[in-house]
């Protein structure tokens, strides 16, 4: 009997540790993204500072100052992330904590009971002893009924003494193992708090470069100005080469595919993410001036499977600056769908695709979004009146 809760209690710790070790390795996980993240930050900035360098001598850097702020909002975006994911497992392991705590509480309370009643039990057993329960049970001024009937009683006290001491001995394995819980939580508590300091300093970095490269912007209006013709320059480096497909392209492989107009909104979307920069012209949030988008900004995290919107064939996989990996699809019938800031293809140019197929994976330089056009004749459409409402 003594074997069996030690054995127990042993299987119960080792259960709870290894609960306690998956959660253990999540926050790991976590850990190491925010390292790749505090990397990038300082690529970030010194691309930044590079390419501020070439606006202010009139030679603008390879990579455009846009992008790189669009690379530090999706970063900036990827640490508050983690901060709120911090926060929701800081305030659910305060919860378990606290329900643990009271669930050792009641269990101390019911050990303190069953061991002032195992307590009794012993001291009545030593003030009796073997041979006292032998003369009560045959005492001769007793009837064999009598005898039978209190014979009868005492091995109910024998059996509930034993059940007794097997209560008292599950409570002290409960006891073990909530303990060991306890202590566990309270080191991937001090691990959690840790890390979400490392995660606020992180954010502040993030912020502090973002503020920092604003405010340089908006005191040096050729900055500004260098900027808004990046901007400017990259739709036309799109609306180029779309022209220049349209004009070379054969029409063989289109004659079976019959356009978009049918299904005007009824297309899927090709991520499920929320819509970040709208189709038009728009207000730039940090530059504080009027932008002109040729279509939508959807919000992916890396890695999120990107899917054609349409039957199609591809007509262009590569890379354009301002756009990162680029593919386009048509669809026949002049239409044309466009997917940008891609991490990795798995179609290539000549490749005939279904509505729905993955043709990409998010991603670029590790952008948390993606970009996406419709063209009717080269010209840009509003995406959203094609896709399905949602």
């Amino acid at each position: 009997m003594k074997s069996r809760p030690s054995k127990l209690a042993h299987m119960l710790c080792r259960f709870l540790l290894g609960c306690l070790l998956m959660a253990t390795l999540a926050v790991g996980a976590s850990g190491e993204e925010l390292d790749q993240s505090r990397d990038r930050l300082t690529e970030i900035q010194s691309q930044i500072d590079e390419t501020l360098k070439g606006l202010r001598s009139k030679r603008v850097a390879s990579g455009a100052l846009a992008d790189e702020l669009a690379r530090l909002d999706s970063e900036t975006r990827r640490i508050e992330k983690l901060t709120r994911t911090s926060s929701r497992q800081m305030s659910k392991l305060s919860d378990q904590l606290k329900k643990q705590r009271q669930a050792l509480h009641e269990l101390e309370q019911q050990q303190q009971q069953t061991e002032a009643q195992v307590s009794q039990r012993l001291v009545v057993l030593y003030k009796s002893g073997e041979v006292g329960l032998i003369r009560a049970l045959l005492s001769e001024a007793e009837t064999p009924r009598e005898i039978a009937e209190k014979y009868a009683f005492l091995t109910r006290m024998v059996r509930h003494d034993r059940e007794l001491l097997t209560q008292y001995r599950q409570q002290a394995v409960e006891h073990e193992a909530a303990v060991v819980e306890i202590e566990q939580l309270q080191k991937k508590q001090s691990s959690l708090v840790k890390r979400r300091l490392r995660e606020q300093e992180t954010l502040k970095t993030a912020q502090k470069s973002k503020k920092n490269l604003m405010a340089a912007l908006h005191r040096d209006e050729t900055l500004m100005e260098g900027m808004l013709q990046q901007l400017r320059a990259k739709a036309l480096r799109l609306n180029t080469l779309v022209k220049k497909l349209e004009t070379e392209q054969t029409q063989t492989y289109t004659e079976t595919l019959v356009g978009l107009s049918a299904e005007k909104g009824r297309l899927p979307w090709p991520v499920s993410g929320k819509i970040m920069v709208t189709f038009g012209k728009s207000r730039h949030g940090d530059l504080g001036t009027l932008i002109e988008s040729h279509g939508i900004e959807i919000e992916a995290a890396v890695g999120t499977s990107v899917k054609v919107v349409a039957p199609g064939k591809v007509l262009y996989a590569n890379s354009l600056r301002g756009y990162g990996k680029l593919l386009i699809v048509d669809h026949g019938g002049k239409d044309y769908s466009l997917y940008a800031h891609m991490n990795q293809f798995t179609k290539q140019v000549g490749d005939m695709v279904a509505s729905g197929e993955t043709i990409a994976y998010s991603g670029s330089e590790n952008r948390d979004s993606i970009y996406f056009e419709i063209r009717h004749g080269g010209k840009p459409l509003d995406p959203k009146p094609w896709l399905k409402p949602r």
